[in-house]
């Protein structure tokens, strides 16, 4: 609303519905009923809501892209539409609710201040994570004591998720703008370096503000999904996607996979399920032919390794084996990721070829610079996730120490922070 205040009706409008909805789920029995409430929310969301704003044009275009080749190219007006900030996260968010009350797993909530407080709780409304209502709701009803709120913890949440968005991902920035607006204007080298960053970027910014969101949650005393999870330790595609976006890929597969059948199905249905989940993800992500084709991308891959490396003889790896698995695993994400960024799709497969062959272009040595120092504070965090996260070794220090040093760390942050900070890359989404 501070940047539109119309926009604020898309919210409550979402949250009316589904609050209604809720409220007829509970007082009915029949069958049909109960499904005919279900399809309303189903379709005022996602098709008259996230449809309209996000898709229409999309849409829109390539229909007269396909009927001007035997008629007129204007079948279908092209409408100038904003697409509001948040708007695929909170209408998720909200269909969780009636999908979880359709199927009998979560309570009624009456309380329509509470409903609209899951719906619209400010920390992690425009860009995540992904909030269901079976995690947010019941905490409306536990009583918060101070002295039980983890401020030290939801501070360096913060710090952490700043550290990572304005003084990482906000400094990387003009290098990736600059090899992903003209892919042919720049050699092999640089567009390997364009690929990588490109999905580093995209996971400093994104878990940056998961991180801080999470961290401002904590203060308040509600506890926010997990978003992120060390994804770039992966040896397998499967296990990088468990750990990216978390709270998404959670959704996609309560919501689409298990109702498909999951993997109570035939081997090649259950590989048409994993390939329609990740087509899905990429629709959500953008309205365009880049996100479709990125979300394809991941799918194959994931259908692949189920063919060569099912999960049942999935084993416990030696180090090389390790080490060769992660690589692959990575080199699959930096080139998905080259369609995820790229303008077009004719400049994403410029871009792939351009990486694969030896091209001539340019170079920059402040290119070589954000990519190596990147890589190095992403392996280092890493590392230490993994020490933290993963092998359980904690460090704590007293906490006379730790606040007073604080003052200290926001100051060296603020001076490493750049001068134009650039909005979150999820807000678009």
């Amino acid at each position: 609303m501070s940047w539109d205040y119309r926009f604020g009706a898309l919210i409550l409008l979402s949250t009316l519905i589904d609050y209604f909805v809720g409220l007829q789920l509970s007082k009915t029995e029949s069958t049909f009923k109960r499904k005919l409430y279900l399809y309303f929310s189903l379709i005022t969301n996602l098709v008259l809501i996230l449809g309209f704003f996000k898709y229409y044009n999309f849409f829109a275009t390539t229909v007269n892209q396909v009927t001007g080749i035997w008629s007129s190219p204007e079948t279908l007006p092209i409408l100038q539409i904003i697409l509001p900030a948040g708007i695929s996260f909170f209408t998720f968010q909200s269909l969780s609710y009636t999908i979880d009350l359709y199927r009998r797993e979560i309570p009624v909530e009456k309380d329509f201040l509470n409903f609209a407080l899951f719906v619209s709780f400010f920390p992690q409304l425009v860009a995540g994570p992904i909030v269901m209502a079976k995690t947010f709701l019941p905490q409306l009803f536990e009583r918060k004591h101070l002295e039980s709120i983890e401020f030290r913890v939801g501070i360096r949440m913060f710090l952490l998720g700043y550290f990572k968005k304005a003084v990482l991902s906000d400094q990387i920035a003009p290098t990736i703008d600059a090899i992903f607006a003209n892919p042919n204007g720049h050699n092999t080298g640089a567009l390997w370096i364009g690929a990588v960053l490109g999905i580093v970027q995209v996971y400093l910014d994104f878990s940056g503000y998961s991180d801080m969101a999470i961290g401002s949650a904590k203060l308040l005393g509600y506890q926010l999904p997990e978003n992120f999870k060390l994804p770039f330790i992966a040896t397998s595609i499967s296990e990088f996607w468990r750990r990216w976006h978390m709270t998404l890929n959670s959704w996609l597969r309560d919501y689409i996979y298990i109702p498909l059948g999951g993997s109570r199905v035939s081997s090649v249905r259950r590989k048409w399920n994993l390939w329609f989940t990740m087509f899905v993800s990429g629709f959500w992500h953008g309205a365009d032919w880049t996100y479709i084709f990125w979300g394809s991308w991941n799918g194959l891959f994931y259908v692949a390794e189920e063919v060569v490396r099912p999960p049942e003889k999935r084993k416990q790896l030696r180090p090389w084996a390790w080490i060769l698995l992660n690589l692959f695993t990575c080199t699959v994400c930096f080139m998905g990721a080259v369609f995820f960024r790229s303008h077009s799709l004719s400049n994403a497969f410029d871009h792939l070829y351009g990486m694969f062959t030896i091209k001539e272009g340019v170079l920059r040595p402040y290119m070589w610079k954000h990519f190596l120092w990147t890589v190095f504070f992403l392996a280092f965090g890493h590392y230490l996730g993994y020490l933290i996260f993963e092998k359980k070794k904690f460090f704590a220090p007293p906490a006379y120490i730790e606040f007073a040093l604080l003052p200290f760390v926001i100051l060296i942050l603020s001076l490493f922070t750049p001068d134009n900070s650039l909005p979150f890359i999820y807000f678009q989404f």
